[in-house]
């Protein structure tokens, strides 16, 4: 026979039970405040330029801007969330994004020889939402016939000024912020420097400005790219060796959490299902046999706190 008490510990217990799932399948996510109360902020899912991975973008209406939802993870962090702890301690974070970068693959892909006209270039689902978004196609293309038709053509020299403008306005950036570009400490990463930049060789900035910029592009346009400038092979290595520990440490386990955020970004339940199913159980190593060798037989911390 199960009394009042019992029934009221076991939805107590149950309660809490599926607040504990809401909160570990729950994103963290840095926003602004007035996007956030934008009735019109929508979320779409979108192949990335540079690697083709499905990825989030928000997009703004009111504004007519267009953000990426973007992800920083480091090891051995966690959330407190009210009486939990969500053991993801990654967050979601939004940034502005030129929808021309979306938009280049395409027309790099499909215009190279013709001219098309940019509502059938972005026809397909999810690109057909952007198209009012997309502003100064002539910077990557050459407009071919009536105005109003939008009909634009592969400019690969247009490209890469465009793109070599962009660096230079981010290099420009990252220097007046005083931010860290040669290699160093992971710590010191966007984070403001006491050294005096005018000390730092602007190829520096460049070079790093690039390596930002690379990272929405294509291999082979990243490469002529990178002609352009023409950098000293020492700066290749100092800035890359610190772009490179940056990028390893960002894309920690980033490649499972990007697939479960584009399944489960909206639906929560989704979520659950996904992220419930089991892993596969690693042997344990030489050294943590020894500890639980160590600790059989001794008794865990809570169960000093138990009712006797």
């Amino acid at each position: 026979m199960t009394t009042r008490s019992q029934k009221k510990s076991n939805s107590t217990s149950s309660n809490l039970s599926v607040s504990q799932k809401r909160i570990e399948n729950s994103w963290i996510l840095l926003i602004k405040e007035s996007l956030f109360e934008n009735s019109s902020f929508s979320i779409i899912t979108l192949p990335h330029p540079a690697h083709g991975n499905l990825s989030k973008y928000c997009l703004d209406n009111v504004h007519n801007k267009m953000f990426e939802v973007v992800t920083f993870n480091e090891p051995y962090r966690s959330w407190f969330i009210g009486d939990f702890v969500k053991s993801d301690g990654s967050i979601l974070m939004v940034t502005p994004i030129n929808p021309l970068f979306l938009v280049l693959p395409r027309l790099k892909e499909q215009c190279v020889n013709r001219a098309v006209p940019l509502n059938d270039l972005l026809s397909e689902k999810g690109f057909d939402k952007i198209v009012d978004y997309v502003k100064n196609m002539e910077n990557i293309g050459d407009l071919k016939g009536p105005a109003e038709m939008k009909a634009y053509k592969y400019n690969e020299e247009k490209t890469l000024n465009w793109l070599k403008e962009r660096i230079h306005k981010v290099a420009n950036v990252l220097k007046e912020k005083n931010i860290h570009v040669t290699s160093g400490a992971i710590s010191s990463t966007f984070v403001s420097s006491n050294l005096n930049n005018d000390s730092i060789d602007e190829e520096f900035y460049l070079k790093y400005a690039h390596g930002i910029i690379s990272d929405y592009l294509q291999e082979d346009l990243v490469e002529k790219l990178e002609k352009r400038f023409n950098f000293k092979p020492e700066i290749i290595e100092t800035v890359g060796k610190k772009r490179k520990s940056e990028a390893d440490l960002n894309n920690s386990n980033k490649k499972a959490k990007n697939e479960s955020m584009c399944e489960d970004f909206i639906d929560v339940k989704a979520g659950v299902q996904l992220n419930g199913s089991s892993e596969t159980k690693k042997k344990p190593t030489a050294k943590e046999k020894a500890r639980q060798k160590a600790a059989s037989g001794t008794k865990t911390i809570s169960s000093f706190f138990t009712k006797k």
